[in-house]
């Protein structure tokens, strides 16, 4: 059953948000958290809520991970195709690693809670992705004039594995000719020099290269250049890794290690679509917005990067 909370509010209306779990216990909890502040829809079916979908519009879709009929992230696969302008959150524990590799993939998710949540942060989260979707929602259709060119952008590739350039590189030859130009980076360092010299619109990057650990560089590419599409292609299921590199990161998309060709292929794809997306209307980069860097980020590494795309002229955050 649906319910309906909070009274509507005389001007600007409540955003609204939609929690999907099975137990009734929890929604109560979530109503009595977020029904001051919004209009809140809640059901304990994840069939229900797509229907919900299709007759409202929903500011932040909420879900359990763990349902019987539907999991949560068949749940936001189906909603981004439903409602793509709903901000998408799951609710999970750390040890279901394949859903999270499948919301990253499938549902595109905003953010990962973690259960038990933190109310303080988890009302935060929340009101962060509905004053996403409304302000999206005020500015829908205000394209810029700024058309996706047809310009050879560079696709940077960083690892320290021959094979998986050579891979790749046969890879985008075979089904990207004349999009990208490859460029290899099989350091950090490497990688920032040709960030600073070539227009680089999509990063694929392993986890570990050489010592380097790159998830803290990831993190703060994204924050510096938001307009820019990274995909993790690794071997590597450290599930609170993943969870880092969706809320911190905004990683696009998740690839496993060894390649696989069909698989790497759609995730390149949707790269590209959603880099040409990003150039028609670059404020749906606010949909990707990371959370405050953590402790783990080396302030020499934010300033260098800082630094880096202060002089290209890129987007500047503020820490």
């Amino acid at each position: 059953t649906m319910l309906t909370l909070g009274p509507s509010q005389r001007g600007e209306p409540k955003p609204t948000l939609l929690f999907v779990d099975d137990e009734e216990r929890i929604l109560r909890s979530l109503r009595m958290l977020f029904a001051a502040n919004y209009r809140v829809l809640v059901t304990t079916s994840g069939h229900e809520a797509l229907e919900i979908l299709k007759r409202e519009q929903v500011h932040a879709l909420v879900s359990d991970q763990r349902m019987p009929i539907m999991a949560g992230v068949d749940l936001l696969r189906q909603a981004r195709e439903i409602a793509p302008n709903t901000m998408r959150l799951l609710l999970t524990g750390y040890s279901d690693i394949e859903a999270i590799i499948g919301s990253i993939n499938d549902g595109e998710v905003f953010r990962y809670i973690n259960k038990p949540w933190n109310a303080d942060d988890f009302r935060s989260i929340v009101g962060e992705a509905a004053g996403i979707a409304m302000s999206l929602a005020q500015s829908a259709g205000a394209e810029t004039s700024q058309a996706p060119t047809g310009d050879v952008q560079s696709l940077l590739l960083i690892d320290d594995c021959p094979e998986t350039a050579t891979e790749l590189r046969a890879l985008i030859d075979e089904n990207f000719p004349r999009t990208f130009a490859l460029e290899w980076a099989t350091s950090l360092a490497e990688a920032m020099a040709i960030l600073e010299q070539r227009n680089v619109s999509i990063v694929v990057s392993e986890i570990q290269v050489g010592n380097d650990d790159m998830t803290p560089f990831l993190k703060t590419l994204k924050r510096f250049k938001p307009n820019l599409v990274t995909i993790v292609l690794t071997s590597f299921k450290d599930a609170s890794l993943l969870v880092g590199l969706i809320n911190q990161g905004q990683v696009h998309r998740f690839l496993p290690k060894p390649m696989r060709r069909v698989m790497t292929v759609r995730g390149i794809q949707s790269g590209i679509d959603r880099s040409r997306e990003i150039q028609r209307r670059p404020d749906i980069v606010r949909r990707h917005q990371v959370d405050a860097p953590s402790k783990e980020l080396d302030l020499g590494l934010i300033s260098r990067i800082r630094g880096l795309f202060t002089r290209a002229g890129g987007p500047q955050s503020s820490l």
